[in-house]
């Protein structure tokens, strides 16, 4: 049995969700005088989760579709809102329901093909 392509970008995924938790996170934080006083250690891990979810998108387009993958990505979207609520204990409303239902929804419609 093969794995499905757009799996594989799953991973791309999860780096940018805890990019964008940790920046987050950071923006509250005091700047570390390691990073010359301009960011907190969590956003220049955010930053740098970030960079890496670049490097490991742009290997991946080799393999799968530009539209699959662009597809799949914004699954991030319903998981960052996920993490927020879970983490950082952010309200989810019935619009941001109905928001992700529509995003599943689409992203499945085009992964299927």
């Amino acid at each position: 049995m093969s794995i499905p392509h757009w799996l594989f970008m799953l991973p791309v995924v999860a780096v940018n969700v805890c990019a964008s938790l940790l920046l987050k996170m950071g923006a509250t934080d005091r700047p570390a005088a390691l990073l010359l006083g301009l960011l907190s250690w969590r956003s220049f891990l955010g930053l740098a989760c970030f960079g890496l979810g670049g490097l490991a998108y742009a290997w991946l387009l080799r393999y799968v579709p530009l539209g699959v993958a662009q597809a799949v990505l914004a699954s991030q979207y319903i998981f960052t809102v996920t993490g927020a609520w879970l983490l950082l204990h952010e309200s989810i409303d019935g619009v941001q329901l109905l928001g992700f239902l529509f995003v599943g929804l689409g992203i499945a419609l085009v992964v299927s093909r």
